[in-house]
């Protein structure tokens, strides 16, 4: 078992003493004030970026303030609250009971998220090193009458301590070129030196001095690898320059070594989220020149979490595997670079080898427009890689706040961001950190007023979230047996707001209810609500209807998710008779990996759900990622904080506190047909003509006949959800026992089985080579990273050409759908 700790200041410095010493130079976030009046003297004294003593007073008053409503000026169909609410008046139900929907859309206050947020992006906060926050974040929980824990886990963790890149003839040895590898400071914007600030670095890259020639791969897909074999140039014994995008960071540095390489430079390039896009930072909100964007180049796609605990928590007594075992880490290093050292990298590979353009014009970026031309190499010149990082095991800190449900407080919904960051992390994932608080302050003003979830709703910080999801996974692999028993569905938010688009990844399961919820919520600075407003922004992604009516700062924000998260698929477009995709309903994708959910829809099959405002990547993972720029040009008035709080609070209470769950099977049966058709479409497009696949191919038709099955029982539980309400009502509040008795077992059995369906789609074996997803409809695509896959384990085996095994998978997966789909007529 993991050990937990609610204790104090001092005992949790005293756990970080007892550990390894850290990194020199890498030091923890100034701690928060106090939250009450008796601060711990241990704590050094607060220094907040931007936060001054009046708004620190603020926060630590918001437990013994009276309830206080920031009532928004429109607020649809909700009746919008004014001061308190008593009973018989809006946001009651008149019967006595408040509305707590009605009630909770009043709450959220730009205000404290602000000072939230100023909180948490007040300085380098890794995971690791700095607890204060998770204390900070703690102790706010309890003072909203939220039972709080911090539950500790010990990953091994690397961190950097040397860096170098430098371009030198090896005839002569004269060093041609140094990189910086620095970002500039930026006048006004104090957290962009802010001492603590990491250098350029790659989580779990490889400790190595190497040195080679440099060759360009584009942006380092398995495709354009395979396109220099093609053009002759080899990769083994380079140096290899990728540009960040269209796939995970972990992938191109695993197909790098794969190729073998000696190691990987990574850099952001402008024609993707630089000049190229629009104004840089601190005139826009795009990448400048000095940004370094810092990150993670795990193994994702192989297993999440601790490397040295697969499948199991990391917790302080735990076995270990040797790190040589670990299948989740590369084994060349790389560093992340700004385009600005890329430049000279790539005017060095001019002339040599093939003109990129050549191979196709995707290869050419931004810096052509600076008179770089993009060339493959090998250079003539030589690279001189330089990584050191000191890897150990440490502790990381989850938050885990509790509120026990009233009637049925063995299930739970789960609400979770993580906290850690790369940098101060304002937008990724303070921004989600800030909304999480305000969400805890919400909850816990409605238990003032003597409301309790039916349900247990579960507040989770996760810590080690950047390294590789590792707080959320040791986590879920600790508590499984209860998830899979108990867990009724799970909400992620990584980054609230990093643009003015919504977009969500989720289940299938929660189409109905995220469309009803964001159709409550007011889109900021318009007369749209949050649905109108996906709506309108999918349309004018397929060039249909009016550009956004909102003003500038939410009309500018790029149509583009952040950075690598590209590769997300829509499978909510609806072809039109030309054949463009015309969406009918805001797009829903599918969930692949690169968030918290994992650990809980791909492991455990607890239906997740992840959303954001997003659409401006430039500060990704860099030290712009501020406050200064966030209100600049993301969300200047917190407008987009607010109704985020907003729809997560709804989904929230609507879950954990509906009589009858509001999840819908039925829209899994259908979009399950999509899943298969998708998958056809991509096995079919494989350059193979053989008579076995062929034959294999044909056994698709089983898919199809276990997703009717799927759908007719589904339908069932429609059905019988309609029987409860018109017969009985949902509340079952009848008079005689009988009824009342077979009332509830009628709900109890609804629920079981809406929210036990995904329970139903995991293959204890798991995906065949990478067996700790077991998700057999949907997960991260072995090349895709972030990226989702349908019916991963038989689109594998067709790449692989192996239709034996793509037979054996399709009668697998047919069969589990069709073991979902009886499950789902057990009454």
């Amino acid at each position: 078992m993991g050990s937990a700790s609610s204790g104090s200041a001092t005992e949790n410095s005293q756990l970080e003493s007892e550990k390894a010493p850290l990194v020199d130079g890498l030091l923890a976030v100034p701690a928060a004030p106090a939250l009450e009046a008796a601060a711990r003297p241990e704590e050094p004294p607060a220094r907040w970026m931007g936060v001054s003593r009046r708004a620190a007073a603020g926060l630590a008053a918001a437990g013994a303030l009276a309830l206080t409503f920031a009532v928004s000026a429109w607020i649809p169909n909700s009746g919008c609250i004014h001061g308190m609410v008593f009973p018989g008046q809006q946001g009651s139900s008149g019967d006595g009971h408040i509305d707590p929907a009605q009630v909770f859309l009043s709450i959220p206050s730009t205000e404290r998220l602000l000072e939230n947020l100023n909180y948490y992006s007040s300085g380098t906060h890794v995971a690791g090193i700095n607890h204060t926050q998770a204390a900070y974040t703690r102790d706010y929980f309890e003072q909203q009458g939220i039972d709080a824990k911090i539950v500790e886990y010990f990953p091994w963790l690397n961190y950097p301590v040397d860096q170098r890149v430098a371009l030198y003839n090896a005839t002569t040895g004269g060093v041609v070129f140094e990189a910086g590898l620095k970002e500039d400071v930026i006048t006004h914007d104090p957290l962009s030196e802010d001492p603590n600030n990491l250098p350029a670095f790659h989580g779990y890259s490889a400790d190595g001095n190497v040195t080679g020639q440099l060759v360009y791969a584009n942006y380092g897909t398995v495709d354009d690898f395979a396109a220099l074999e093609k053009a002759g140039i080899s990769v083994a014994d380079k140096i290899v320059l990728v540009r960040y995008g269209r796939v995970f960071r972990g992938l191109k540095v695993h197909a790098a070594e794969i190729h073998g390489a000696r190691g990987v430079l990574i850099y952001s390039d402008p024609a993707d989220d630089g000049f190229s896009r629009g104004s840089t930072y601190p005139d826009g909100p795009w990448r400048p020149d000095s940004s370094i964007q810092r990150g993670s180049v795990m193994r994702l796609q192989v297993y999440p979490g601790d490397p040295l605990t697969p499948g199991y928590a990391s917790t302080e007594n735990a076995p270990r595997i040797d790190p040589k075992s670990a299948k989740n880490i590369n084994h060349i290093p790389s560093l992340p670079l700004s385009y600005r050292d890329a430049e000279p990298l790539l005017r060095a590979l001019q002339g040599c080898g093939t003109n990129a353009s050549a191979i196709a014009a995707s290869w050419v970026g931004g810096l052509a427009a600076r008179g770089v031309e993009y060339w493959t190499g090998p250079s003539d010149l030589s690279v001189n890689l330089l990584n050191r990082v000191a890897f150990k095991t440490v502790s990381v800190q989850n938050v885990i706040g509790r509120i026990k449900g009233s009637d049925d407080s063995e299930h739970a919904v789960i609400v979770g961001n993580h906290r850690d960051a790369w940098c101060a992390g304002a937008s990724d994932p303070s921004s989600g950190s800030a909304a999480l608080l305000e969400l805890a302050r919400a909850l816990g003003e409605l238990m003032k007023l003597g409301w309790r979830p039916r349900r247990t709703i579960v507040l989770a910080s996760w810590d080690a979230e950047e390294y590789g999801l590792i707080g959320s996974t040791e986590w879920v692999e600790e508590k499984i047996d209860w998830l899979r028993a108990n867990g009724v569905a799970y909400i992620n938010v990584d980054s609230a707001a990093s643009g003015s688009l919504f977009t969500a990844q989720a289940s299938p399961v929660f189409k109905r209810l995220l469309y009803s919820v964001t159709k409550q919520v007011p889109y900021p600075n318009s007369n749209e609500t949050v649905y109108d407003a996906w709506l309108r922004q999918s349309l004018a992604k397929h060039g249909i209807g009016a550009s956004s009516t909102g003003p500038a700062p939410y009309a500018s924000a790029d149509a583009d998710a952040d950075a690598d998260t590209d590769t997300n698929i829509d499978i909510d477009d609806d072809d039109d008779a030309s054949g463009a995709q015309k969406p009918s309903e805001p797009p829903i994708n599918l969930l692949g990996s690169g968030s918290d959910y994992t650990a809980f829809m791909a492991h455990a099959g607890v239906s997740s759900l992840s959303m954001a405002f997003s659409g401006n990547p430039g500060a990704y993972h860099s030290n712009y990622d501020s406050p200064k720029r966030l209100t600049s040009f993301v969300d200047p008035d917190m407008q987009l904080h607010q109704a985020m709080v907003r729809i997560w609070g709804l989904l929230a209470i609507k879950l954990a506190d509906g009589p009858v769950i509001d999840l819908d099977p039925v829209s899994y049966a259908k979009d399950l047909r999509k899943y298969i058709k998708m998958l056809k479409r991509q096995v079919g497009s494989l350059p193979t003509n053989s008579s076995a696949s062929a034959a294999a191919l044909g056994k698709i038709r089983h898919l199809h006949a276990a997703q009717r099955q799927l759908l007719i029982s589904s339908h069932l539980v429609e059905r019988d959800r309609r029987h409860l309400r018109a017969i009985y009502g949902e509340d079952c509040q009848m008079k005689s026992r009988r009824r009342h008795a077979s009332c509830i077992k009628l709900r109890e059995s609804i629920n079981d089985r809406v929210f036990g369906l995904e329970r139903h789609l995991i293959d204890p074996e798991g995906i065949p080579g990478r067996e700790w997803y077991k998700h057999v409809l949907v997960g991260p695509g072995r090349w895709l990273g972030y990226g989702a896959q349908v019916f991963p384990a038989l689109a594998e085996a067709a790449e692989d050409g192996d239709w034996r095994q793509f037979q054996v998978h399709v009668k697998h997966a047919a069969e589990t759908i069709h073991d979902a789909a009886w499950f789902l007529r057990e009454v």
